[in-house]
């Protein structure tokens, strides 16, 4: 009874009442499972491709990892908009604008899912050329991004779905529903891969099937549930212009700011092949494109971790409970170290199992397993900068961590990249290379726990004087 009451929390949570400690965690884990699920969408075609076709297929899927984790990381944090304002009115149990922000939500991930999907599919090519794709990959690499581009409006409806379960405390049914889109697309990569020879075409098939089976539950789920703050009606579909500014003041910079911290990463993994050009080179990079599939499943906890904080600090706003924000914001950042902690562990005792899964030969292991100590090492620095920039975004001040990930994880990596990198043989390294990722998120991490303490000081205050205000009219 009781795993079925705990279960049950995690599908309509207060925010604002109880043991917040552990309901942050409770929230925070099937948000991470959830993205761990999309990201295996890529892993299991990697996989399938990989034992049921050949080296350059795989590659292929290869290639487009961190393109595709930009995209994703771009889109799922501008919804992070209408995570903050539905939480905000629930909170403040403001249903007729939280009906607002589901309805406007829904039709603009729509119109955006079609326009940026349809400039994909046309610019691929030049995408992965810009990466420095391998040109004998460009084929492949191009129709499998192509297909995933097709899919995209399908992948946007579902985040801005996602998130706004989340933003009513229902963290249960986006990891259910990417679970059972996760069986179909296994299903459908072994139907295609293995009984039809589609190869990269039908993995990627797969992964827009499995993503349209994830919206048409997301919606039903806001259609059907019946503890649903806010339902989904096809009376009340259309844009309100004010909600969707809102929305977009907090979700652009968001998306930005996942943006500029995933950017560096393609000009990263090409300065990796400038240390060695040769055919060793090449296993180089294999190794660190394996080590940088391994982290982004670490990194989807430390993302939960931040995301939960955010939904949280947005409810409590909306609530005016002002004595809970700066509780939420360290038991964020208790969660975060103890997350770091595990994840540290895991690369210590299955770095190189994890690895195996991506690469075989040692070298390319090695290289990857040199990149997994340096980032495991000090997770609990992108963890801190994490936690902060939740705060902020469910304070509602968006911006601030979007210029400061902006000039240090983006404007200050790249500089490094062309000039201490190329020009003075002593950084021209791979440890180096490397040590730019703490480098930074250690600078980012100071400036945003000091914004954050500000922000909850001076917000705080006017919550103060409006709960003061309410009381008083009230007398």
């Amino acid at each position: 009874m009781e795993g079925k009451s705990v279960f049950a929390k995690l599908g309509n949570m207060d925010m604002t009442k109880g043991n917040l400690f552990g309901k942050i965690m409770l929230f925070a884990l099937p948000l991470a499972l959830a993205s761990m699920m999309q990201l295996l969408y890529t892993t299991v075609d990697l996989i399938s491709v990989r034992f049921g076709d050949c080296d350059d297929a795989a590659a292929s899927i290869s290639a487009n990892g961190a393109l595709i984790n930009l995209i994703i990381v771009l889109f799922n944090n501008i919804a992070l908009g209408s995570n903050v304002m539905l939480a905000s009115s629930k909170g403040a149990n403001d249903d007729i604008k939280g009906s607002k922000v589901l309805h406007t939500s829904f039709l603009f991930a729509i119109f955006s899912g079609i326009a940026v999907g349809l400039v994909g599919f046309f610019v691929s090519p030049l995408l992965l050329r810009a990466m420095g794709t391998s040109e004998h990959l460009i084929a492949n690499a191009t129709t499998y991004l192509r297909i995933y581009f097709c899919g995209l409006p399908f992948l946007m409806v579902y985040n801005y779905l996602a998130q706004m379960l989340r933003a009513q405390g229902d963290s249960r049914s986006p990891f259910l529903i990417l679970f059972v889109a996760g069986v179909f697309n296994v299903g459908f990569d072994i139907l295609f891969v293995f009984a039809f020879k589609m190869s990269v075409a039908g993995v990627a098939y797969a992964t827009i099937i499995s993503e349209a089976i994830s919206v048409i539950l997301a919606t039903l789920t806001f259609i059907k549930k019946k503890d649903s703050f806010v339902k989904l009606r096809l009376s009340q579909l259309r844009i309100d212009g004010t909600t969707l500014l809102e929305i977009l003041k907090i979700g652009v910079p968001a998306g930005l700011q996942g943006f500029f911290f995933s950017l560096p990463n393609v000009f990263i993994q090409s300065a990796l092949y400038t240390i060695d050009s040769s055919s060793a080179g090449d296993l180089l990079e294999n190794g660190a494109i394996a080590a940088g599939n391994v982290e982004s499943y670490l990194f989807a906890g430390v993302d939960a971790i931040g995301m939960a904080t955010m939904s949280f600090i947005a409810q409590n706003v909306g609530a005016k409970k002002n004595e809970n924000l700066r509780k939420v914001f360290f038991f964020g950042h208790a969660w975060g170290l103890i997350y770091y902690l595990g994840a540290f562990t895991i690369i210590l005792i299955a770095g190189r199992p994890l690895l195996n899964l991506f690469v075989n030969d040692p070298t390319s292991q090695d290289a990857g397993m040199e990149r997994l100590m340096v980032m495991a090492s000090f997770y609990f620095l992108n963890s801190i900068m994490n936690v902060s920039a939740g705060t902020l975004r469910g304070l509602k001040h968006s911006t601030f961590p979007m210029v400061v990930t902006l000039l240090t994880c983006t404007v200050f990596r790249i500089v490094y990249l062309k000039t201490l990198f190329v020009y003075v043989p002593f950084f021209h390294s791979i440890t180096w290379l490397y040590a730019l990722f703490p480098v930074t998120w250690g600078m980012a991490a100071v400036c945003d726990l000091i914004a954050s303490f500000h922000y909850l000081k001076k917000d705080g205050a006017k919550l103060k004087e409006e709960v003061a205000l309410i009381e008083k009219t009230a007398d």
